[in-house]
């Protein structure tokens, strides 16, 4: 008997007080950072005082998924408490860190 994992969504969106929170899961890739741009969008659109992006769960990632981090700090701009990153040592900082180069 065989069994099917359903795959784990790349971007899980969760409420924490006044804050949305999108934590990466795996891969940010250009398709990931699709998914991660329109659910920026789509926090930023519910009026948040600021918005997460956790990006601890990441395992790899590409340039193209990086530049997404910048495009979704200019979709932030306006919030009050605006964007910010949650990384640590790893793939999550060096992805903040290609992205901003």
């Amino acid at each position: 008997m065989s069994s099917l994992a359903s795959p784990r969504a790349p971007v899980i969106v969760r409420n924490e007080g006044d804050a949305v929170v999108l934590e990466l899961v795996d891969h940010l890739d250009e398709e990931t950072g699709r998914v991660l741009v329109d659910a920026v969008a789509a926090a930023v659109a519910s009026d948040p005082q600021r918005v997460d992006i956790d990006l601890t769960g990441i395992a790899r990632w590409t340039d193209e998924g990086a530049a997404s981090l910048v495009r979704c700090r200019e979709m932030c701009r306006q919030l009050p408490e605006g964007l910010h990153y949650r990384t640590g040592r790893g793939p999550g900082r060096d992805a903040l860190l290609a992205a901003y180069r």
